[in-house]
């Protein structure tokens, strides 16, 4: 991007020199201008004052106008043409007939001067090419302006316009006079010439360079596409690796704590089965719910919803269904302490976060620790919410995270929260989660 712009920069730092020359090549025609119609008045108002008017109306094609009319209408026509020149145009029939009536002037203006200089055809030249057009209709401009040109340069269209030539009125001075008064016209005509080239050059300069940066944004865009193209395949790729973990946790969560609820209940089962029957019967109950409930939350998780019972309840209750079910299928104490009201104050991704926590903590304890109590508390400090879940199990000191700590950490991550493990004394999991809080809650 900064390459751009200092191309941007660069083109812009160099149309000051063509615009510096195009104004030099119009005050050059403005004075060649005056000089040409002084010399024609003042050699008019000398063949008047000699007395030679006669013979210098019989060697004259036309009778010329009064001394100081030319020079006042070639003033107006000279300032009108600046005026066109300067005006912006749009495309079509204003163009055209701008482009016409600037023609027009230089014509009339080329006549008044006897034809003598036709340097203001260049400026015509020169603003066309620094005005964008389309192609077709630029070429058949220049075409016509240069046609133009060609006919008074060549003066033949003297031949059907009558007009007294210069060299009538540079006839009145001495021939020494007349030479240098031609040379100077001569050296105008080519200093405008050269301005005119020097103004071609840098236009043509300018084209290359804008060429060059048009090249230079179509290779960045290339290469732009190319990693557009490379982001899109490694976002495809992190969405697909995403939605992967995010459905192995939903799995994980549900089925893994399904299922560690009926084989913990099956286990105590085995163990009442041949001593107290009917508690057995109560057991077994029990785990027929858990297993429901399981199969319901594995169809909710293919579906990639919020848990089943977010979906149906508040997350108090939820949390408080889900500890109840897994102390009926298990035959574990729960205490569970709530100083928070868990109630319609937060959002999805946070209700899911403190549902999955709670779920994953108890889960772990029941699966490896085989604890006889599990302690349950939620409490709010410092604007974030804590969890902790202990229990009196076997504990594990050097344990490892497995998948579902792992994925507990990562869902908690995505919040700014974190857990805290210990495993020396029982099990002890402590989760600190980050809460938009919404209304106040106590």
């Amino acid at each position: 991007m900064k390459k751009t712009d200092g191309n941007n920069a660069k083109i812009i730092k160099d149309y000051r020199l063509p615009d510096l020359l195009i104004n030099l090549m119009m005050h050059l025609n403005f004075w060649m201008l005056l000089f040409i119609m002084f010399i024609m008045s003042h050699a008019l108002w000398g063949y008047i004052h000699e007395g030679s008017a006669l013979s210098f109306l019989m060697n004259s094609k036309l009778i010329p106008d009064r001394p100081f009319e030319p020079i006042l209408s070639a003033g107006l026509l000279y300032a009108s043409l600046l005026l066109l020149l300067t005006t912006e145009t749009d495309q079509g029939i204003q163009f055209l007939f701008k482009l016409l009536t600037e023609t027009f002037i230089v014509i009339i203006l080329s006549r008044i001067m006897s034809f003598s200089y036709m340097g203001m055809f260049l400026m015509i030249i020169a603003n066309l090419i620094r005005r964008p057009t389309g192609k077709w209709n630029r070429n058949i401009t220049f075409v016509l302006v240069g046609i133009c040109y060609f006919l008074l340069e060549s003066q033949i269209l003297s031949i059907w316009i009558p007009v007294t030539s210069l060299s009538d009125y540079l006839s009145y001075y001495r021939s020494d006079y007349a030479k240098i008064i031609q040379g100077m016209i001569n050296v105008g005509k080519l200093l405008n010439v050269f301005l005119f080239m020097c103004y071609m050059f840098f236009m043509v300069r300018i084209q290359m360079s804008e060429n060059e940066r048009i090249l230079s944004l179509n290779e960045q865009l290339r290469e732009a596409n190319v990693k557009l193209e490379e982001y899109s395949v490694k976002s495809a790729l992190m969405a697909q690796t995403s939605e992967r973990n995010r459905l192995a946790r939903e799995i994980h969560d549900t089925i893994g704590h399904s299922l560690t609820g009926i084989v913990t209940g099956i286990e105590a089962c085995i163990m009442l089965f041949d001593t107290n029957g009917e508690l057995v019967k109560e057991q077994l109950k029990a785990i027929s719910e858990v297993a429901h409930r399981g199969m319901e939350d594995a169809r909710r998780s293919v579906r990639a919803l919020k848990p089943d019972g977010l979906e149906n309840m508040s997350l108090d209750l939820a949390i408080e269904q889900m500890i109840d079910e897994m102390r009926r299928s298990t035959g574990i104490h729960f205490h569970y302490d709530c100083s928070v009201k868990l109630r319609d104050n937060f959002g999805d991704d946070e209700a899911e976060a403190i549902y999955r926590t709670v779920q994953e903590g108890i889960t772990n304890s029941v699966r490896h620790g085989k604890p006889q109590d599990i302690w349950v508390t939620i409490s709010k400090a410092d604007g974030k919410l804590n969890i902790i879940i202990r229990d009196n199990g076997a504990g594990c000191p050097d344990f490892e995270k497995g998948f579902g700590l792992s994925h507990m950490e990562e869902r908690l991550e995505m919040l700014g929260g974190k857990i805290i493990c210990d495993g020396n004394n029982g099990f002890l999991l402590q989760a600190e989660i980050p809460i938009r809080w919404g209304t106040e809650v106590d």
